[in-house]
């Protein structure tokens, strides 16, 4: 997954983000045309009303905050960081405002408030927030990409926080000791010209502000959301602009802010929790990848060493069989002739298995000769004839003349043969209560294809293994690799030909191969 994705300041809405977000505008313009057309009304005193929307848009305004400062950590973006310092500011202050609020917990409100010091609060953290908006805005516009300004955000973080805090502070100071700030409130429910006049304007000009910069960025997810929550504090102030008097239906209008204060948190939620699904997903999907290339390795290791096996094992007896010929007196240079050309043979045979294994991984495609199914086995068996005699396996052919040609590469089918002669001259090891025999038959059918039937009379296998025998790494055997037949069946079914496995009548296992002829 790409940094930017992890970043949601960076991620673009969808089509399905754009008609949720108008769905959203829209619902509330009709709320507030609604709210509109029934007036100005005086509506029953509710005291817990402010309390537990403050409660509310605190716990929002602050979640959210934290959330806006872990993109921040994550995309050192200051755009993101100023957002965060907004909402923290719009969380802190509340804490003020509802103490301080007149009726909450005192008449005139805690902490030696007058009856402006809840109004001017409120104001500041309506503004505040605007303007922290604005900030984002223009921040967005002379970022650089995510992860290229990398300031430290142990110094950051802590330092923002501590300015908001004492910003806080400062202002609740100034709201909270009279004759500082202009008078806007006739009483404790009744508020003056002032507010009307210039203060509400002058909010809805800064709140306009916000969201004609933040326009230039609505492609994004969290600005599309940012302006839907800033068409709702819009309609918020427009609502307390036309109204003179606290709990009358225009100033209940206020809740409108409480929904502007968890849309945003509702949408960093969803797409925090959608983007730790992806990049779960995505580390699952690396991880899989990464073990199918750990098996692959283990494959090809695997295929190498035992393809290479039979052949170095020969060149090595039949080396030292040339080591002890050539110790005799008088020498026996017919059977060390002999010898070393068996050496010469098995050397061939590894290096047509390396050049193999090689193009297979290249994926050049070998070449592909008419070839004599006859002279493949007699080739293969020539190859083992060492392990047949120490063995005592006896070997029956059932190989007529005129087989059609069979298309293919003659080392890699040669390979197949070897590993199916091998695997029967090991299941047959252990076998001393009856003889040991090989059984290989051809055959050709009317479908232009040759048979091929390999038949030892070892141990077998159980009924229950027969399925997972051609898979990679499966194995009955205590030293087997599991690789023979799993090699053999791909070699075949590249040849376009099949295997398969066939019951035996009295013991041992019966291999059939299907071969398309020229």
């Amino acid at each position: 997954m790409h940094e930017t994705s992890l970043v949601l300041s960076e991620q673009i809405g969808s089509s399905r983000h754009r008609r949720l977000a108008l769905a959203v505008a829209a619902a509330l313009t009709i709320a507030f045309l609604g709210v509109l057309s029934l007036g100005d009304r005086k509506l029953p005193y509710t005291a817990a009303y402010v309390p537990i929307q403050d409660s509310f848009m605190f716990l929002n305004d602050l979640i959210t905050a934290t959330l806006l400062y872990s993109q921040y950590y994550v995309g050192r973006q200051r755009s993101s960081l100023a957002l965060g310092m907004g909402y923290l500011f719009a969380a802190l202050i509340i804490l003020p405002h509802v103490l301080t609020f007149p009726g909450n917990f005192s008449p005139t409100g805690l902490l030696g408030a007058n009856v402006d010091t809840a109004f001017w609060l409120y104001y500041f953290c309506r503004l505040g927030f605007f303007i922290a908006v604005i900030a984002y805005s223009l921040l967005k516009e002379g970022q650089s990409p995510v992860g290229a300004v990398l300031p430290s955000v142990e110094v950051t973080i802590p330092v923002s926080i501590g300015a908001v805090a004492v910003l806080v502070g400062l202002l609740t100071a100034l709201a909270i000791h009279g004759g500082v700030l202009p008078r806007a409130m006739l009483d404790t429910a009744q508020s003056g010209s002032l507010w009307n006049r210039i203060l509400a304007p002058a909010l809805i000009l800064v709140n306009l502000t916000a969201i004609a910069l933040l326009w230039r960025h609505r492609s994004s997810v969290l600005a599309m959301w940012l302006l839907v929550a800033l068409w709702a504090w819009l309609i918020e102030t427009l609502l307390l602009s036309l109204n003179v008097t606290r709990f009358h239906l225009f100033w209940y209008g206020g809740i409108f802010g409480a929904i502007a204060s968890c849309l945003v948190l509702l949408v960093l939620i969803y797409e925090t929790t959608m983007l730790y699904a992806r990049v779960a997903l995505s580390a699952e999907a690396r991880s899989k990848e990464g073990d199918r290339q750990r098996l692959a390795l283990q494959v090809l290791a695997g295929s190498v060493a035992h393809e290479l096996q039979q052949p170095l094992t020969a060149i090595i007896c039949n080396g030292e069989t040339v080591q002890v010929l050539l110790a005799r007196n008088p020498l026996n240079l017919p059977d060390a002739r002999a010898a070393v050309d068996d050496v010469v043979s098995d050397a061939h045979h590894a290096s047509d298995i390396i050049s193999s294994i090689n193009a297979t991984l290249k994926g050049v495609p070998l070449p592909v000769t008419p070839l004599n199914i006859g002279r493949l086995v007699s080739e293969a068996l020539q190859f083992l004839r060492s392990e047949l005699r120490t063995n005592n396996v006896e070997v029956q052919l059932a190989i007529p003349l005129g087989l059609p040609m069979v298309p293919g590469n003659r080392s890699q089918l040669i390979q197949v043969l070897v590993n199916l002669v091998t695997n029967a001259i090991e299941a047959m090891a252990n076998v001393t209560d009856r003889p040991r025999v090989l059984k290989i038959r051809a055959s050709s059918g009317l479908s232009s294809k040759v048979s091929l039937t390999v038949a030892d009379s070892g141990t077998g296998i159980g009924a229950e293994h027969t399925a997972h025998i051609f898979d990679p790494f499966f194995t009955t055997k205590s030293r087997g690799t599991g690789l023979g037949l799993a090699i053999s069946r791909r070699i075949i079914e590249a040849h376009g030909g099949h295997i398969w496995t066939s019951p035996a009548t009295d013991h041992g296992l019966v291999l059939e191969i299907l071969l398309p002829t020229v």
